[in-house]
């Protein structure tokens, strides 16, 4: 695994928990509490399951895991916010529109 692939499976990974943590907000929900949300549950939950497990195997076998460690989680955040956006929500600034 390198770097780009460490970014888009954490893009993905975050994208796919910020999907579930935006349908799942209730109205008025701040964009901050939600995002916080996503990350706690990538960071406390998600990575206890397969297939999690293969992707830490592939990131610590590699030669640099720090760096990869690194851009798996900077892909978590944007993947997080990309999904946040669309949602018409801004950590740090509003609350989603309701009903998305």
């Amino acid at each position: 695994m390198n770097k780009r692939e460490a970014y888009a499976t954490g893009f993905d990974n975050g994208s796919s928990i910020a999907r579930t943590q935006v349908a799942e907000a209730r109205p008025g929900t701040p964009c901050d509490k939600i995002l916080e949300e996503v990350l706690e549950t990538e960071s406390d939950h998600f990575r206890q399951y397969s297939p999690f497990e293969f992707t830490a195997s592939a990131i610590n076998r590699s030669r640099n895991p720090e760096a990869l460690w690194e851009a798996y989680e900077r892909g978590v955040g944007a993947g997080a916010r990309f999904i946040l956006r669309r949602a018409g929500c801004r950590p740090g600034r509003n609350k989603p529109r309701q009903g998305k």
